[in-house]
C-alpha cells in the first residue's frame, strides 16, 4: 500500500470519519474504494467520476450480489432511472447534479441503510457552486454514517469541513519533505480521534512538507505575452515527437486557438505531431473520445483547460506546460472549470497530472514578468520551483497567424473569441496585486 492507504484504510474500515489531504497521485482513490460497499461517491467532474467507477468495477465484479452504477450529465436520465429500478445498486458514484436529479426521480432508492458518503476533491465540491446540490444530496443520507474527504489541497478549504457533516473526523495528511524530497518517502499524519502511524520509519517525513510529489521538477519561465506561442511551438518541436505533454490555457476559447494555431502551423513546423483538444463546452461524447484517444499514445499534446487538471490519471504524461495565467475567479468563459486564484489548488492539480505513483516528471510554467510574485507566492504554499531561460531558436510566428487570418475567417474569429476571453478572464482575476490586467 502507499501511505495514504496505509493511514486510512485501517480508520475507514473501523467506522470512522476522515478528512484525506495527500498529494495528487499518491493512491487516494483506492483509500476510499477498498473500505466501502455500500456509497455514494460524489465527484466534481464527469471525467473523474467515470475514472473512479473503472477503478472500482473490478472490486464490485468480486463482490455477489453487489451492483455499482455510474450516475453523470450527458445521457438520459431516464434511462438511468429505468437501470436502477432494473437491477438496484450497492454503490453510486458521480456528479452532484446527477445524483440529485436521479434522487429526486427515482423513488425506489431507499438511502436508509446507507453506509459511507465520499466527496472525492472535496475543495472543489464544497467552494465551487455545489452546495445546493450537496445539501439536497445529504439531505437524503442518514446522518449515523461514515463520511470521507479527500483531496490533493483539502486543507484550504477546512471551514467546509462542517457542511459535509463529519463527526469529529479524523484528519490524515500524507506530506512530502521539502527537504532531499526525493530520497525521503511519504509521511501519513493525523490529527482528531486518534494517531496514525505510517507503516514503517522510512516512511517519516517532515510534517507539513512539499503540497506536489518528490518526483516532479517544476520549472518556470518568463516570457513576454507575445512571445509564448513561439516558445510553446519552440517547445513541442524538441519533446512532442517523444513525449506526452498537457498543455494548460485559461479559457476554452483559448483551447480552440492554440488548437487551430497548432494545426495550421504543424505541417511546416510540427509534422507528425498529434495534437487533441479538450475543455468543457465540448459534448460529452467528444470529452471522453479525446480522453480515449489520448490516453494510450506514447507521444503527443493535449491542450486543455482545469476540466482535465483535477485526479484524472492520463497514463505516462512526461510534460505539464502552463502557458497563460493559473486560475482566475470569474465566469467569463462558461465552459470553463474555475479554481480559487488565490489558492494554488489550480497549479497544484495541474502540475500533478504528471509524475504520479511514484514516477518522476516535468513541468513548465510560462509567466509574464509583471508576474514574477507569483513565484514567491507559490513557493510560501510549499510547492518548489526552479527558473530556467527561454528557449533559443523560437520563430516569430505570431506574424504568421496574423497573414493566415487576414485570409482566412477560421483564424480571425477564433483569434477574436480567444483574445476576449482571454482579457476577461484575466481581468478578473482575483489576484489582482500579481495578476495586473493594466
Amino acid at each position: 500500500m502507499t501511505p495514504v492507504q496505509d493511514a486510512v484504510i485501517p480508520l475507514f474500515c473501523g467506522h470512522k470519519d476522515v478528512a484525506v489531504d495527500a498529494c495528487t497521485g499518491s493512491g487516494k482513490t483506492l483509500a476510499f474504494i477498498i473500505p466501502i460497499v455500500g456509497a455514494v461517491i460524489v465527484s466534481p467532474t464527469r471525467e473523474l467520476a467515470r475514472q473512479i467507477y473503472s477503478v472500482a468495477s473490478p472490486f464490485v465484479a468480486s463482490l455477489p450480489g453487489v451492483v455499482a452504477q455510474l450516475l453523470v450529465g450527458g445521457a438520459d436520465p431516464g434511462e438511468d432511472v429505468a437501470e436502477f429500478k432494473a437491477s438496484g445498486a450497492q454503490l453510486l458514484v458521480g456528479t452532484p447534479g446527477r445524483l440529485d436529479d436521479i434522487m429526486k426521480r427515482c423513488t425506489a432508492m431507499d438511502f436508509k441503510r446507507l453506509e459511507v458518503l465520499v466527496l472525492d476533491e472535496a475543495d472543489r465540491l464544497l467552494d465551487m457552486g455545489f452546495r445546493q446540490q450537496l445539501d439536497a444530496i445529504m439531505a437524503r443520507l442518514p446522518k449515523q454514517r461514515r463520511t470521507g474527504l479527500f483531496s490533493a489541497t483539502q486543507t484550504e478549504a477546512v471551514q467546509a469541513l462542517a457542511r459535509a457533516g463529519l463527526r469529529n473526523p479524523i484528519r490524515v495528511n500524507v506530506a512530502v519533505s521539502m527537504a532531499a524530497a526525493a530520497a525521503v518517502k511519504p509521511r501519513a499524519k493525523s490529527s482528531g480521534a486518534g494517531p496514525v502511524q505510517p507503516s514503517t520509519p522510512s516512511q517519516a517525513a517532515e510534517a507539513g512538507g512539499q503540497k506536489t510529489p518528490s518526483g516532479l521538477h517544476i520549472q518556470y519561465c518568463f516570457v513576454e505575452v507575445d512571445q509564448k506561442l513561439d516558445q510553446l511551438v519552440r517547445f513541442l518541436q524538441l519533446h512532442a515527437t517523444s513525449h506526452k505533454i498537457i498543455v494548460y490555457c485559461l479559457t476554452c476559447a483559448c483551447v480552440d486557438f492554440y488548437h487551430l494555431a497548432l494545426k495550421r502551423l504543424g505541417p511546416k513546423l510540427l509534422p507528425g505531431l498529434q495534437v487533441k483538444a479538450l475543455h468543457g463546452r465540448m459534448k460529452q461524447s467528444v470529452r471522453e473520445a479525446t480522453l480515449a484517444s489520448f490516453s494510450p499514445l506514447s507521444a503527443g499534446v493535449l491542450l486543455a483547460t482545469d476540466l482535465a487538471a483535477r485526479g484524472l490519471d492520463i497514463p505516462e504524461v512526461h510534460w505539464v506546460l502552463q502557458v497563460t495565467s493559473l486560475g482566475w475567479g470569474g465566469q467569463a468563459d462558461k465552459g470553463k472549470e474555475v479554481d480559487p486564484p488565490q489558492d494554488p489548488a489550480a497549479f497544484v492539480h495541474r502540475v500533478g497530472r504528471t509524475a504520479r505513483a511514484g514516477r518522476s516528471g516535468h513541468a513548465l510554467v510560462l509567466l509574464a514578468p509583471h508576474e514574477a510574485a507569483y513565484v514567491d507566492f507559490i513557493r510560501l504554499r510549499k510547492v518548489p520551483l526552479s527558473e530556467v531561460q527561454p528557449l533559443e531558436g523560437a520563430a516569430p510566428l505570431l506574424q504568421l497567424l496574423r497573414q493566415e487570418a487576414e485570409t482566412d475567417r477560421e483564424v480571425m474569429e477564433a483569434g477574436s473569441r480567444a483574445f476576449v476571453s482571454y482579457v476577461r478572464g484575466y481581468k478578473e482575476h482575483h489576484c489582482k496585486f500579481i495578476f495586473r490586467v493594466q
